[in-house]
């Protein structure tokens, strides 16, 4: 994953990906040429691209940035179990898709240890978009989705993976990703963390434990990544929702006040 600068009028020769790759565009515009095709490229716009399919790319009077997220062999050989043709380059404005590009650039920047969970969510939910799987869609929840939030509830605290998860629901990590996010609002990574900060909660409210022992038994890799996790979920620090928790201090003594002249 990079973050790309690109600079006033600057046009790109005519060129190909080695790997397929993800590109959120996040400021200026461009024309995106492929195939034959052009597509007008902004803020809002989404892309994949597929391995040794040549593109080019031009440049308006702001530049461009961009991120872009190279996808290993071995990982697309998963979409390839999915779909075996695999996708061809396509590009995507607003909706669901920018929404998870959005989200990616800032798991991208985070430090947290629940980020490379979230990411690859977004990723296999991406990579189903593109590849516009034809998966059932009725009103009710499939009965292995119940398995995934229990084995994700059971084992919050370990490094947990899609793959790991896929395989306890006996179904691929793509369609439970899809299938999770559509029916809890949510990620699983983001499921994950909420797991991890209502545990914390718990412990501070009702013991007098070291933070630094409460991080780790709720699954964070150090204090730091408790911290901020803590604050991004509650809106305070570990320590100020630990005090919040206090019953109120009284006087043992009070005493009668006196009028003083």
């Amino acid at each position: 994953m990079t973050e790309r600068a690109y600079p006033a009028r600057y046009e790109t020769p005519a060129h190909v990906h080695d790997r397929p790759l993800f590109c959120v565009v996040l400021d200026g515009s461009y024309e995106e040429v492929n195939g034959g095709r052009t597509h007008q490229c902004t803020a809002s716009t989404m892309l994949f691209h597929a391995a040794h399919e040549e593109h080019l790319e031009r440049f308006g009077g702001a530049g461009g940035r961009s991120l872009i997220v190279e996808i290993e062999p071995d990982w697309y050989e998963r979409v390839r179990q999915v779909a075996p043709s695999g996708v061809h380059t396509a590009a995507c404005d607003g909706g669901g898709l920018r929404a998870a590009g959005a989200k990616l650039y800032r798991e991208f920047g985070s430090e947290d240890e629940a980020s490379p969970l979230i990411i690859e969510g977004l990723m296999l939910e991406m990579m189903g978009e593109f590849l516009r799987l034809r998966q059932p869609t009725g009103a009710r929840p499939p009965h292995w989705l119940s398995d995934v939030r229990e084995y994700v509830r059971a084992n919050f605290s370990r490094r947990l993976t899609l793959e790991l998860i896929g395989r306890a629901a006996n179904a691929h990590p793509v369609h439970v990703a899809q299938t999770f996010r559509r029916f809890h609002q949510c990620t699983i990574g983001e499921y994950l963390r909420r797991l991890r900060v209502d545990f914390a909660c718990r412990e501070l409210a009702g013991s007098e434990k070291p933070m630094a022992e409460i991080a780790q038994a709720a699954g964070f890799s150090d204090q730091s990544h408790f911290n901020r996790s803590f604050k991004r979920e509650t809106g305070m620090s570990p320590s100020q929702y630990r005090e919040a928790q206090r019953p109120p201090r009284r006087l043992s003594n009070p005493g009668i006040p006196r009028y003083c002249p």
